[in-house]
């Protein structure tokens, strides 16, 4: 999965919560639509790119569709560290 894109790195913990039995196919698709989208043009209106506050300042937030949300860092480089992919508001 990881060498299919150019700019994102990917934790475990975004690989295992993508692979959770708590999302639908249908929600796995969509998930690696945002990827795409996300290695792509993160400015894609749909993906609706957010700096995160609070306890997960420093995290941005991409929309995958409808209330799925995945989680990343930035790194120096210009790369994106995929850190977790949920429905809203999970943690």
């Amino acid at each position: 999965m990881a060498s299919a894109y150019a700019s994102l790195d990917f934790t475990h913990t975004f690989l295992e919560t993508l692979a959770s039995r708590d999302f639908t196919l249908a929600d796995r698709r969509a998930f690696l639509r945002a990827l795409r989208l996300l290695d792509e043009n993160e400015r894609h209106p749909s993906l609706r790119v957010h700096k995160l506050e609070g306890d997960r300042e420093g995290s941005w937030s991409a929309s995958a569709a409808g209330p799925l949300r995945m989680t990343f860092e930035r790194l120096p480089d210009g790369r994106k560290r995929m850190l977790t992919c949920s429905k809203h508001y999970d943690r």
